[in-house]
């Protein structure tokens, strides 16, 4: 279970637009800021981006490639980003990131450079997070883990200029995310998936419990 602070959680009743609000914390208040928002076509080129590279990142996974920080001794990073996902998106009634095999995605999502993260945006967070731990992240209790996540999530979301280790872990929980929505798990069980729609229907109720339907990405957002 994730620690009050992060809404990893996810489908809460009768909302079934927006998964990426189910998994991450809500947009602060608008600030003053030198560096203005990404206009409207900046995020639909981003998010068609992660969009059509996601199942290509997924056949490569599949194929049984290796991110490349799996090969570097000591480096942890493997075991972090097994952890990250697993904080992220925790199992629930369906199985979560870690079960999903998110933690390959991101790995070879990172070595492709997918949204400008590399294996250096995966150390970021990881120096931030035992800075914050004041110890190894992954040496620490699960709850503690939590609670350091947690502050790192909280201070990364709390401006629209992020430090850097604000945009890495931007930058890592929404591969996290893409990755799990376009697996095999995240798509079929976690979403609904209909091989063959039925008929359009232009206003349905939204009741507690309901799923968005992987096949309709008008309802997704990536990222």
């Amino acid at each position: 279970m994730a620690a009050p602070g992060i809404t990893f959680h996810r489908r809460p009743p009768g909302r079934v637009q927006n998964v990426k609000e189910d998994v991450r914390p809500a947009a602060p208040p608008c600030r003053e800021n030198s560096q203005p928002a990404p206009g409207r076509r900046a995020v639909l080129l981003g998010g068609l981006t992660l969009a059509a590279a996601a199942p290509l990142i997924w056949s490569q996974v599949k194929a049984g490639t290796v991110a490349s920080s799996a090969a570097v001794p000591g480096a942890g990073l493997p075991a972090l980003r097994e952890r990250l996902c697993d904080l992220v998106i925790p199992d629930t009634d369906t199985p979560g990131a870690l079960r999903a095999g998110v933690a390959a995605f991101l790995g070879v999502a990172l070595d492709h450079g997918l949204v400008g993260a590399d294996a250096g945006t995966l150390a970021r967070v990881a120096a931030d997070l035992d800075a914050r731990a004041g110890a190894s992240f992954l040496k620490l209790s699960a709850d503690r883990q939590v609670g350091v996540l947690a502050a790192l999530d909280a201070a990364a979301y709390a401006t629209r200029a992020p430090d850097a280790a604000g945009a890495a872990w931007q930058a890592i929980k929404g591969l996290i995310v893409t990755g799990y929505y376009t697996s095999e798990i995240g798509g079929t069980q976690e979403l609904r998936y209909e091989l063959v729609p039925g008929r359009w229907d232009p206003d349905l109720p939204a009741r507690a419990g309901d799923r968005a339907w992987s096949n309709d990405w008008t309802g997704i957002a990536f990222g």
